[in-house]
C-alpha cells in the first residue's frame, strides 16, 4: 500500500508539471505592415543604406506576436516581439536579434527604429527574423530584468515556440538553420540564448552560428571595473541593481531604492517606475560620474569584502564566458568602446577556447570606434558571417568579409574613425 501511494504521488507530480505547460505559446498575432521591394528601396534611400552591402531581394511581412513565457516564480505571463517574414516560397532560416538597453516599457513598430530596420535588412535577404522585446518590455507583463541571462534567453526560446505555431497558420516553413545576434545588452542576450538553447538541445532549434556584438559577458570581471571609475554611462548600475533585486531579492527590504544614497533613493524611481518620457541621457546627467557612488557605503563594502554577498553571487550566475559552444561563434567588438569593455569578448574567447571550443573567433571591428559607432560595422560583419553558413552550410574556416566589399566598407569606417578621434559622439543608445 505504501508503494501505491508513492506511485500515485509521482503520477500527481508528473501531471502537475504537464499542466503547468501552456497548451499553446502563441497568445495572439497581428499583421502590422508589408514592405514591398519598391518601398524598401525608398527606405534604403532615406536611411542611406547601400544596397550593395545590404541587398533588397524580397517583400517582407511584419507581424507583432504576443506569447507565453515562464516567469522567475514559474508562473506564466505574456511577452511580445516582432516577426519579420520574407515573402519567399521556400523553407527559411531563422535569425534572432537582441536589442540594446531601454528603460521605457513602450515599443513602437517603426522604420525610425534603427534596430528594427536592421531586422528588415536580414528579412529582405531571406531570413525569417525575430525581434523579442525581452520580459517586461513592449506588450509584455511585469518588469524588465536587465542583464538577466535566464529571462533574456527564454524570451528568445518561447518566441521560437510561438513562431512555430504561427508558421503553421501562415504556411511558413523553417529550413533548420538558426542564427543569433544582438548588440550591447542584446549581445549579452544573444550569448545567453545560444547557451540555453544548446543546453535545451531541442532538435527543432539547433544553433547554426551566433555573433554576439559588444556585450557585457564578464559581469564580475572586465565590466565590473567600470563601476569603480569615471564612466560615461553610469545608469547601468542602478538598472542592474533594481533588476536583480526584482529577480533575486539581493537585500532584505520592502523598498528596493533604499540601497541608494540620498537624494538618489527618491530621484531614481521617476526613471524606473512607470516611466514613459524620462530618458537615459537625463538619468546619466543625474548620476555621479563614478557609478558605485550612487550606492550606500555599507553595500559597496559588502560587495568588495564579502564573497557571499548575494549581489556578487547573482552577477556571477549571469556571467556568460565559461561555457563551451558547440556551434560557431563570432565575437564582435571595438577597442574604442568605453561603455562595454571590449575585453569582455576577449575573456569569453579565452575561457571558451580553454574549455575546448574550436569554432570561436574574435572580430575586432575597429581600434577607434566607440560603442555606438561600432554597431553598424559589427552588423555588417555579422551579416556576412551568417550569409556564408546560409549559402554554404558548415564553414569551419570562418572567412572574413569579401575583399572588395571589405575595401569599400573600410573607406566609410575610416571616415567614422576620424570623427571619433576628433571627439564627435554618436547620440544613439543601442
Amino acid at each position: 500500500m505504501r508503494h501505491l501511494f508513492t506511485i500515485l504521488g509521482l503520477l500527481f507530480f508528473i501531471n502537475s508539471l504537464t499542466a503547468s505547460t501552456p497548451s499553446s505559446y502563441l497568445v495572439s498575432y497581428s499583421h502590422v505592415q508589408t514592405y514591398t521591394k519598391e518601398s524598401l528601396k525608398q527606405l534604403w534611400k532615406e536611411k542611406k543604406i547601400p544596397r550593395f552591402i545590404m541587398p533588397i531581394r524580397h517583400d517582407v511581412d511584419i507581424y507583432e506576436i504576443i506569447y507565453k513565457v515562464q516567469w522567475i516564480d514559474s508562473t506564466w505571463r505574456n511577452a511580445s516581439g516582432i516577426y519579420f517574414i520574407p515573402k519567399v516560397d521556400r523553407p527559411l532560416p531563422y535569425m534572432m536579434y537582441g536589442h540594446g538597453t531601454q528603460i521605457h516599457k513602450e515599443r513602437e513598430i517603426s522604420d525610425n527604429n534603427a534596430q528594427q530596420v536592421l531586422c528588415l535588412m536580414f528579412a529582405t535577404d531571406g531570413y525569417a527574423t525575430f525581434y523579442p522585446d525581452y520580459y517586461g518590455i513592449g506588450k509584455g507583463d511585469g518588469k524588465h530584468l536587465y542583464q538577466h541571462a535566464w529571462s533574456e534567453a527564454h524570451a528568445f526560446i518561447y518566441m521560437l515556440y510561438a513562431a512555430e505555431e504561427l508558421n503553421q497558420i501562415l504556411g511558413i516553413k523553417h529550413n533548420g538553420q538558426l542564427f543569433i545576434t544582438g548588440y550591447s545588452q542584446g549581445g549579452h542576450a544573444a550569448m545567453a540564448a545560444h547557451k540555453y538553447l544548446q543546453e535545451l538541445n531541442d532538435p527543432r532549434f539547433q544553433v547554426t552560428a551566433s555573433s554576439p556584438m559588444s556585450g557585457a559577458y564578464d559581469m564580475t570581471g572586465e565590466q565590473e571595473k567600470y563601476m569603480f571609475q569615471e564612466y560615461p554611462r553610469p545608469f547601468y548600475l542602478p538598472y542592474l541593481l533594481l533588476s536583480y533585486q526584482e529577480a533575486y531579492k539581493i537585500i532584505e527590504t520592502d523598498n528596493p531604492y533604499s540601497i541608494f544614497k540620498e537624494p538618489f533613493d527618491t530621484l531614481l524611481p521617476h526613471f524606473f517606475e512607470n516611466n514613459a518620457k524620462k530618458t537615459l541621457y537625463e538619468l546619466d546627467k543625474l548620476m555621479p560620474k563614478v557609478p558605485k557612488d550612487v550606492i550606500k557605503e555599507k553595500w559597496v563594502e559588502a560587495y568588495l569584502n564579502d564573497p557571499n554577498f548575494r549581489f556578487r553571487q547573482c552577477l556571477e550566475e549571469n556571467n556568460l564566458t565559461c561555457w563551451k559552444p558547440e556551434a560557431p561563434v563570432q565575437l564582435c567588438y571595438c577597442e574604442g568602446d568605453r561603455e562595454v569593455n571590449y575585453k569582455n569578448s576577449v575573456v569569453a574567447y579565452l575561457d571558451m577556447t580553454s574549455l575546448g571550443a574550436r569554432q570561436v573567433k574574435l572580430k575586432n571591428i575597429s581600434t577607434y570606434l566607440d560603442h555606438n559607432s561600432c554597431a553598424a560595422f559589427a552588423v555588417i560583419a555579422t551579416k556576412y558571417f551568417f550569409d556564408r553558413f546560409k549559402k554554404k552550410g558548415d564553414n569551419p574556416r570562418l572567412k572574413d568579409t569579401p575583399p572588395f566589399k571589405n575595401f569599400l566598407i573600410g573607406i566609410v569606417k575610416r571616415q567614422q574613425e576620424k570623427k571619433i578621434r576628433k571627439g564627435s559622439k554618436d547620440k544613439a543608445y543601442l
